[in-house]
C-alpha cells in the first residue's frame, strides 16, 4: 500500500468504518465547502464523494483569517448515524482567546444530507465524540485558559459529559491529560479496549517536532499514565521521506487488523519546505504484550509501504491521483474544486452562461478575504502541469483574470490577463509575498481572443507559460520558489492550491470564461 493515500493538501484524516466501507473526512480551514469526505473499500484505492458543509446555514466564514476556519474533523457511527464533530477557528487577539464553536452535524449516509450545526461548547478546538459502552457521550477537546497569569494559556485535554439524544453538554468540563514535557496536546481521539480508555493526542505542534502519543487510564477522568515510548513520530529523523506525523485515528479492517490515519508532510529537503502542505497517511498497527499500540514496523517512524490489509491485491496507481481534467461540459463543478470562505452561486460562478465554459465575474482582487472569485484545486504532485484556456475581454487594467497558485492572501503567483492605459491586452505574472510584485508584463495581439495559460512544477520550482495557440508555448517570467507556497514559509496550515480567478476592482461586473481545467 503506497502513501500518501490522500495527497496535497488533506490534513487531519479522521477515518470510520461502516461495515466494509472506509470513509476519510479532513480539514479544509478557509476553503468552501468544508470537510472533504474519501470513500474506499480497500484502504488503497480512495475517492471523493463529497463535502459535509455545503451550505452557509452550515459554515460562514466571511472575512476569516487565512488558516482559521475548519479545524480537525472527527468523525463517528453509531447506531445507524453518523456524528461529525468540528470547530470553526474565528478571529482572535491571541490563541487562547480567538473564538472555538464546536459544532455537531449528523447524516444517516455520509454523502449526506447532513445537517444543520448543533453547537456543544466554546471551549477549545480539535474536539471528538467518545461513546461508551452504556452509551454515555463525551466529548474531548484540546482546552484553553485565557487568564492572565496562567501557566499554560492552553493547559492540556478536557473532557465534557454530552447527552447523545439531545446534543445537550452535561455538568462541567474537566481537565483529563496535561501531555508530556510541557508541549500541549491537542488532536485527541479516544477508544476503549480490553478495560482501559486509551487517549490518543498529537503533541509538539504540527510541524517538524510532531508526535503521536499515548496514555490510558481504567477511569476515563484519569489519572492517565502515559505510554514507555512516542506511539510515532519522525522528528528524531529528518532524513525520513515521510515528516511531522501525527494526528491519526486508530481503526480495524473486517478481518480484526488495526492501522492508524495520520497527517504528514513530504519535504522538498531535510527539514525544508512542504508546499504540498500537510497529507493523508495511513500505516500499520499491533498491540504490544504491555497492552500498547505501535507501528507495525516496531520502529516508531511511519513508511510510504505498508502492508495492505489481508485479501486485498495491492494495484494501486498513483496517476489516479494526480491527474485531473474537467471540461465544465457538465451543470455542475467537479467536488475537487473549492472556493474561499463562501459558497459558490450563479451570480459570480456559472455553467450555464456560457455552455462548456466556467464563467467567473471578477470581483474583489486576488488575495481579497471577501468576495474573491476564485475556484481551485488542490496541488498533488512536485511534478505537475495545469492548463487552461481563457476568453476575456477586460477594457481596464482593474480588470484580470487567469491561473494562479495560490496559498494564502499573502502568498501566491497569478498570471493574468489584462490591458494596459491604452487599452492594449497584456499579460502580468504578479508573486505575493506580504507584497504584491509585478514579476514580468507581455504585450498580446489584439487579433488574439483566447489566450492559453499552463504553470509546470519541477519538485522546488514553478513556471508559467501562455499561448495564442495552445500548441507554441512560450515562457513568462523565470522560475519560481514552489516552496514560497508552503506552511513552513507562510506559517500556515493549509497547502499549495492551483486555481481560475477573475477580479474587477472598478464595478465587479466583468465575466471571464475559462474552457477546460487540465493537470497531468
Amino acid at each position: 500500500m503506497k502513501n500518501p493515500v490522500l495527497p496535497g493538501f488533506n490534513p487531519d484524516p479522521c477515518i470510520v468504518r461502516v461495515n466494509k466501507d472506509y470513509y476519510i473526512f479532513t480539514s479544509t480551514f478557509e476553503w468552501f465547502p468544508g470537510v472533504p469526505i474519501y470513500h474506499s473499500r480497500d484502504l488503497i484505492n480512495w475517492e471523493q464523494i463529497g463535502h459535509v458543509l455545503t451550505r452557509e446555514s452550515q459554515l460562514n466564514m466571511r472575512g476569516t483569517d487565512d488558516s482559521d476556519g475548519i479545524f480537525a474533523p472527527s468523525i463517528n457511527y453509531h447506531k445507524g448515524t453518523y456524528y461529525l464533530f468540528f470547530t470553526n477557528v474565528q478571529n482572535g487577539v491571541t490563541w487562547s482567546l480567538k473564538g472555538y464553536p464546536n459544532y455537531i452535524v449528523t447524516a444517516k449516509d455520509p454523502r449526506g444530507p447532513w445537517s444543520e450545526p448543533v453547537l456543544i461548547n466554546t471551549l477549545g478546538f480539535d474536539p471528538s465524540l467518545f461513546i461508551d459502552d452504556n452509551d454515555k457521550a463525551y466529548t474531548i477537546f484540546r482546552i484553553f485558559d485565557h487568564r492572565p497569569g496562567s501557566e499554560r494559556q492552553s493547559p492540556g485535554i478536557g473532557i465534557h459529559a454530552l447527552d447523545l439524544a439531545t446534543l445537550k453538554p452535561q455538568g462541567k468540563p474537566e481537565l483529563i491529560y496535561t501531555g508530556w514535557d510541557q508541549k500541549t496536546p491537542e488532536g485527541p481521539k479516544m477508544l476503549k479496549k480490553d478495560g482501559y480508555y486509551y487517549l490518543f493526542t498529537a503533541e509538539g505542534g504540527t510541524g517538524y517536532d510532531h508526535n503521536e502519543a499515548v496514555a490510558r487510564s481504567k477511569n476515563i477522568y484519569g489519572p492517565y499514565e502515559r505510554a514507555p515510548k512516542i506511539f510515532y513520530t519522525s522528528k528524531d529523523h529528518p532524513h525520513s521521506e515521510i515528516q511531522k506525523s501525527g494526528h491519526g485515528t486508530l481503526f480495524t479492517t473486517p478481518n480484526g487488523e488495526w492501522y492508524t490515519t495520520h497527517l504528514g508532510s513530504r519535504p522538498l529537503s531535510t527539514k525544508g519546505y512542504c508546499p504540498l502542505g500537510r497529507e493523508s497517511f495511513i500505516q500499520k498497527v499491533r498491540w504490544n504484550k504491555d497492552g500498547w499500540p505501535e507501528l507495525d514496523n516496531k520502529s516508531g517512524i511511519p513508511e510510504m509501504s505498508v502492508p495492505a490489509p489481508i485479501g486485498v491485491k495491492n494495484n494501486n496507481s498513483s496517476e489516479m491521483k494526480t491527474v485531473f481534467t474537467d471540461q465544465f461540459d457538465s451543470d455542475k463543478l467537479k467536488m475537487q474544486f473549492q472556493v474561499l470562505r463562501e459558497p459558490w452561486n450563479s451570480s459570480w460562478l456559472s455553467l450555464s452562461k456560457r455552455k462548456g465554459y466556467l464563467a467567473l465575474k471578477g470581483r474583489r482582487a486576488l488575495g481579497s478575504r471577501y468576495d474573491e472569485s476564485l475556484a481551485a484545486i488542490r496541488i498533488t504532485s512536485f511534478q505537475q502541469t495545469i492548463e487552461t484556456a481563457l476568453e476575456f475581454e477586460p477594457s481596464n487594467f482593474r480588470h484580470m483574470a487567469g491561473l494562479t497558485c495560490y496559498y494564502d492572501t499573502k502568498h501566491f503567483f497569478s498570471l493574468g490577463l489584462t490591458t494596459d492605459d491604452n487599452g492594449k491586452p497584456q499579460l502580468i505574472l504578479a508573486g505575493v509575498d506580504k507584497e504584491y510584485k509585478q514579476i514580468d508584463v507581455k504585450l498580446i495581439p489584439e487579433r488574439v481572443k483566447r489566450i492559453f495559460m499552463r504553470v509546470s512544477i519541477n519538485t522546488d520550482k514553478l513556471q508559467f507559460y501562455y499561448s495564442a495557440d495552445g500548441a507554441q508555448w512560450n515562457t513568462i517570467g523565470t522560475s519560481m520558489d514552489f516552496g514560497k507556497l508552503s506552511d513552513d514559509y507562510a506559517q500556515g496550515f493549509t497547502g499549495a492550491m492551483v486555481g481560475l480567478f477573475a477580479q474587477d476592482i472598478m464595478y465587479e461586473n466583468t465575466w471571464a470564461y475559462f474552457d477546460y481545467l487540465k493537470v497531468k
